[in-house]
């Protein structure tokens, strides 16, 4: 029995030692291990698609390679619901290989405005949590992850219509002019075109015009809307009722019911 022990002893030994080398050439790959990421570009497409890629660059410089690399982005707003899910997995990263990941999630403005309207007129933080798994070396899984916020802008941030003002224009017809101006605090320009509806008290329509659209990103929108109305028309009928607008650009938005008087 004493040779067997003494096999097992010198098997463990030499387990020992090429764990102890295996350890400290793992240690070694890791520290030739780089991670880099580039500018985060936000794109924005036609169909109302709005792609934030994440260019990360890996330069796997060690002895060994990476396995089952994995990263996840999960967006969620303020209250914590999720808004959008993406993943990026590369099966295998051979040793001494540089590769970059253009890791993209998408949000789709109409379903985000669907679900919830103040994101059109309200700016807030959006919530980011980032994994990544990795198994290094094929026997080392991994993973980490980390949070963090960026700021949401809002397309129509704002929003307001002033108080109407109404002039005699012809002998026939009154004209109502009302301020609208806003904000675009959005990655994105707005572009499209706004209908406006103006109803007295009893919901009757006195008239209606359309406006096109274009506000860059990061400026302000200011215009005077004229609507005209039938001097038969008492006055007193248009002192106090509301606008009705629609929003037609990528998404479509309305009635939203602005009351005045």
């Amino acid at each position: 029995m004493k040779v067997p022990i003494r096999m097992l002893g010198i098997i463990t030994s030499v387990f020992w030692v090429l764990l102890i080398v295996f350890i400290i050439l793992a240690a070694y790959s890791i520290k030739d291990l780089k991670f880099d990421i580039d500018e985060p570009e936000v794109i924005f497409d036609t169909n109302g698609e709005l792609i934030f890629n994440l260019p990360i660059v890996i330069d796997n410089g060690g002895y060994y390679s990476l396995k089952e690399f994995n990263i996840t982005t999960l967006l969620s707003n303020s209250e914590g619901l999720e808004i959008s899910k993406a993943n990026s997995y590369i099966p295998d990263i051979p040793s001494q290989e540089i590769l970059t990941i253009n890791h993209n999630t998408s949000l789709n403005l109409n379903d985000v405005f669907q679900d919830n309207e103040n994101y059109l007129f309200e700016d807030d933080n959006l919530h980011v949590l980032l994994s990544v798994g990795v198994n290094f070396a094929e026997v080392l899984p991994s993973q980490i992850s980390t949070n963090f916020t960026f700021p949401w802008g809002a397309p129509l941030s704002n929003l307001s219509l002033g108080t109407p003002n109404i002039s005699i224009f012809n002998s026939t017809h009154s004209l109502v002019s009302v301020l609208m101006s806003y904000d675009n605090h959005a990655f994105y320009d707005l572009v499209g075109s706004i209908d406006i509806g103006l109803y007295n008290d009893q919901n009757a329509l006195l008239d209606e015009t359309q406006e096109l659209i274009i506000t860059p990103q990061q400026t302000s929108y200011t215009k005077d809307i004229e609507l005209y109305v039938p001097n038969s028309i008492s006055l007193d009928n248009i002192q106090n009722g509301y606008f009705s607008i629609f929003f037609s650009t990528f998404f479509e938005y309305g009635p939203l019911v602005i009351p005045f008087g």
